[in-house]
Parts: structure tokens; C-alpha cells; sequence
């Protein structure tokens, strides 16, 4: 079985007479794409991040847009299958080519890109990502600052030579960014303010990487309150780190992650910004929300009733008890493999099963995914010990 893809929009006809009008700036802001995620050492969910990307740049020339945004977290970590990073260059490559490089990808390292594993230390000495190959092949922009330079020379224009520099100028936008400064920023966000010219004339975007409190429950960010420096200095801050999506007080914005890293991103609100800027007298901006094709989940709770003593007994009373809650949905192709097809998070509840029958996740993923449209299983065990019917005491 191989993954269907879910978008495959013809690209050299999408890409004729969108261009040339000064007055009116189009940007996609994306972030969080975690490319090369193995997530569950399944391949299936590796390509969704694949194919999430590859929505994304034909959402970009389908709107005939100016540039794209990518706040941070592009890669999941330096681990990489050789065989992955070939289809995204393959994929910048044919959209260099299609658009005729009048689309510009500018982007910066979050904390994801210089990991050395997906859930493991971050390297100490910089220099390393995906996106620095990226950049030096042509294919992205890559936006950096010196913050320990004084304010007035942390952002160096960009050189398409040495494709180094903290700001790009497109149209009457121009871009600033830094890569991840860490989980408490603050310390930086007056420099960067000061380093932000602030009588040009032009529409100003700050590229960061971090997020704010108060948005994600129990995830620590940035006091929205230390934040409020950078207010007369930026039109529109653009956000990467948070999966879920959040916009404030209209000039800060954090689209989500493209597709799902765990399983709580599976109900969030997640997705892309379509930003529209017109300039007349003022700047006024446009932002749309595009939610992507993303793979699907469904949740299932099956409760014990008895204690199983024999583990084929078992599996047989699991698959038994989601097939007839499968049927019920009458509008899943129990054939079809393609992006619709979920991820099972199956929750095993009631009297806990005897020693000899202890679950084999391993082993119960694939009986499910053999029986059922999945394409693959988490499960979670929430026994209890402690439940007895009362003709035990009798």
C-alpha cells in the first residue's frame, strides 16, 4: 500500500500573469511543518508532513501570493531519511521552477530545526539545519540577526550572494527575522525593536519563534505584556512555535502547525494564514485562514466487562466491538488508504485482564490495522483493579 496524494494542482498553469501590481502585497504564513517526523515509525504519517508542504506551496500559487512564511520548526530535527529530504528538495526545486522564482520562501530556524534527534538536545554549536542546506542550495531564504551587535546593525539587508542577512524587502513590505532565541526572549525584544526602522514609509513583519502565555494550557511563552515594545515598530508579527492557532489584538499571528506532531494537535484549530496588504493612504491587511488536508483521528473506548484470561479472546472481543462501531459510519472507504483513512487512539477501560493476557501493543496495532481502515494505533490502557461486582462479597 502506498499513501495517496492529496493535492496535486497543476502548477505551470496556476503560475501565468499573477504578478505586477505594487499596490497590493499576498503572503502565505505557514509554520511548524516538522518535515521528516516519523511519527509513530509509521510511513504513512511521515508523508503527511511531506504532503502538508506540498499543500501549502500549491495553496501559495493558487493565490498568486508574493512570498511565503515559514516561522520556525520547518524539520523536526537534524534526523533525516535521505529518501524524505530528496522529495522536499525535489518539491522546492519544481516550485522554483514553476513559479519562476517570483515567489520567495523566507524563513527561520526554530528550536526543531537545530535538534539532533526529534526528541533530543539541541546541538551547541550553531551552523547546522536542514534549512541552511536549503538556503545555500537556492532554494529559501533564510533570515538571521546578530543580536549581540549594537540595535542599528543586528539586521543586515539580505545578499542573495553570501544568502545571509535579518531583513528582505518585497514590494513596500519588508521582513525581519531572527532564528529561535530561546524559551524566555524578552531579554532581546528591545534590541530588536530598536533595530526596526521606524519611520520608512513601509509595512513591517517581525519573523519569530517563540510563543505567548496564556494560549496553550500548561505550556509556558512570553508575557503578552513584555511584547507590547515591539507594537510601534511592527505591522504583523508573525509567530511560529505554538500548534495551536491564535491571532491578538490583530498585529500578532501564529497559524499552527501544519499537521498533527501528537495527539492533542489533532483537535486543534490549525492551519495557514492568506494575508492580503493594500496600500493607499494607510497600510490595511487581510487575513484569511486556510485549514489544510489534513490526515484524519477517531477516538474509541472499549470498556471490559469481564476479566480475560486468554489473550485471542480478547483481541477478537477488541476487533468485534470496532467493527460494529466502524460500520456506523457509513461514509469510510474500509479500501481506501488515502488521507482520510485515521489514526486510531483506541482508550481500553474495566476490569483488568489477567496477567497471562497482558496487551501486546505491538502486536494488537496490526491485528487492528489488518481488520480495519486505520493506518495506525495508539492505544491506551486505563484498567482498574478496583472494580468488583457486589455478588463477590456474597
Amino acid at each position: 500500500m502506498t499513501s495517496a496524494k492529496v493535492f496535486e494542482p497543476n502548477l505551470e498553469n496556476l503560475t501565468k500573469n499573477q504578478y505586477g501590481n505594487n499596490h497590493l502585497t499576498k503572503f502565505i504564513h505557514a509554520s511548524d511543518i516538522h518535515l521528516g517526523s516519523h511519527q509513530y515509525r509509521n510511513d504513512y504519517r511521515a508523508n503527511d508532513f511531506i504532503f502538508a508542504f506540498e499543500e501549502i506551496l500549491s495553496i501559495a500559487v493558487i493565490h498568486r501570493v508574493d512570498f511565503l512564511l515559514l516561522g520556525g520548526d520547518v524539520f523536526t530535527s537534524l534526523e533525516m531519511l535521505p529518501g524524505k529530504l530528496t522529495k522536499i528538495v525535489n518539491l522546492l526545486t519544481n516550485f522554483k521552477k514553476v513559479t519562476k522564482n517570483q515567489i520567495l520562501i523566507i524563513a527561520i530556524e526554530g528550536n526543531h530545526d537545530i535538534r539532533k534527534f526529534s526528541r533530543g538536545q539541541k546541538f551547541k554549536q550553531r551552523g547546522q539545519s536542514w534549512l541552511k542546506l536549503l538556503a545555500s542550495l537556492g532554494l529559501i531564504i533564510l533570515l538571521d540577526a546578530d543580536v549581540d551587535l549594537p540595535s542599528d546593525e543586528i539586521f543586515k539587508e539580505y545578499d542573495f550572494k553570501t544568502r545571509k542577512g535579518g531583513k528582505i524587502r518585497i514590494k513596500d513590505v519588508i521582513i525581519y527575522g531572527t532564528r529561535y532565541l530561546g524559551q524566555n526572549p524578552v531579554e532581546y525584544l528591545l534590541k530588536l525593536k530598536d533595530g526596526i526602522e521606524k519611520d520608512d514609509d513601509l509595512f513591517h513583519i517581525l519573523l519569530q519563534h517563540f510563543g505567548i502565555k496564556g494560549q496553550m494550557e500548561q505550556v509556558p511563552g512570553v508575557d503578552y505584556r513584555r511584547i507590547q515594545i515591539l507594537k510601534n515598530r511592527v505591522n504583523y508579527l508573525a509567530l511560529g512555535h505554538f500548534h495551536l492557532q491564535f491571532i491578538l489584538d490583530d498585529w500578532i499571528f501564529n497559524p499552527g502547525s501544519s499537521e498533527a506532531s501528537c495527539s492533542s494537535d489533532f483537535s486543534f484549530k490549525r492551519g495557514v494564514f492568506l494575508v492580503t496588504i493594500t496600500k493607499n493612504d494607510s497600510y490595511t491587511k487581510c487575513v484569511n485562514k486556510i485549514r489544510l488536508t489534513n490526515r484524519t483521528s477517531r477516538w474509541e473506548h472499549i470498556y471490559f466487562k469481564t476479566e480475560f484470561s486468554k489473550k485471542e479472546k480478547m483481541y477478537e472481543y477488541i476487533i468485534q466491538k470496532l467493527k460494529k462501531s466502524f460500520d456506523l459510519d457509513k461514509n469510510l472507504n474500509k479500501k481506501s488508504f488515502n488521507i482520510q483513512t485515521p489514526v486510531l487512539f483506541l482508550v481500553l477501560k474495566g476490569k483488568k485482564p489477567f496477567y497471562r493476557c497482558k496487551i501486546d501493543k505491538k502486536e494488537l496495532t496490526q491485528i487492528i490495522c489488518e481488520n480495519l481502515p486505520v493506518v495506525d494505533v495508539r492505544i491506551y490502557q486505563k484498567f482498574s483493579d478496583f472494580l468488583k461486582t457486589l455478588d463477590t462479597f456474597f
